[in-house]
């Protein structure tokens, strides 16, 4: 006969993590936080350290981005003044980016070991690097003229600060425990 369920069950099952299978899902306004906080910080960084180290017009990113969506032309390169319209367009598809790419390695950080959670991020962010500034340059050739250290330490930070919010926010154990480990109530 099955054990019936007592309220303290349901309380355990409905904060227990969630499957779809075998693979256990992400939370997702944790997911939602920490991918735009971790968004934000890469676009700060490298709209800030783009313009100081390397004398680049701040901006230069946003173009970069909002050409996704409207097309090199009229876009890029930018001009010699900020355009709102052209931010307007960037920064959703950036935060859309942002939150995929959290959704990814949020979900790779509940498979695996929790104390890993910074060197999964910061390898996740590197991968990331190599994936927006070489691999998706098939597509957007522009981004090309991205890459270097600044980018490269950006999405580094990306990741590693991504992974520690997320565990942060989302404290479920990565490795499931079987119902005979839990301890008696």
């Amino acid at each position: 006969m099955p054990t019936p369920i007592t309220s303290a069950h349901r309380d355990d099952v409905s904060t227990a993590d969630r499957r779809a299978g075998p693979l256990r899902l992400p939370r997702f306004g944790a997911v939602l936080t920490a991918s735009i906080i971790a968004g934000l910080l890469v676009a700060i960084m490298e709209m800030v350290l783009g313009a100081v180290v390397l004398g680049q017009p701040w901006y230069g990113l946003l173009h970069m981005i909002a050409a996704i969506g409207m097309g090199p032309s009229g876009v890029l390169p930018p001009p010699p003044s900020f355009d709102i319209g052209v931010a307007a367009v960037a920064m959703p598809i950036h935060m859309v980016l942002a939150v995929i790419y959290g959704l990814i390695l949020c979900t790779l950080l509940l498979a695996l070991r929790s104390s890993l959670a910074w060197i999964i991020g910061l390898i996740f962010g590197i991968a990331l690097y190599y994936v927006n500034f070489y691999g998706f340059t098939a597509l957007f050739p522009w981004f090309a003229e991205g890459r270097g250290w600044i980018a490269f330490v950006s999405h580094a930070a990306f990741g590693l600060v991504l992974a520690l919010i997320y565990r942060k926010m989302d404290a479920r154990e990565p490795i499931a425990r079987s119902a005979s480990a839990r301890p008696a109530a």
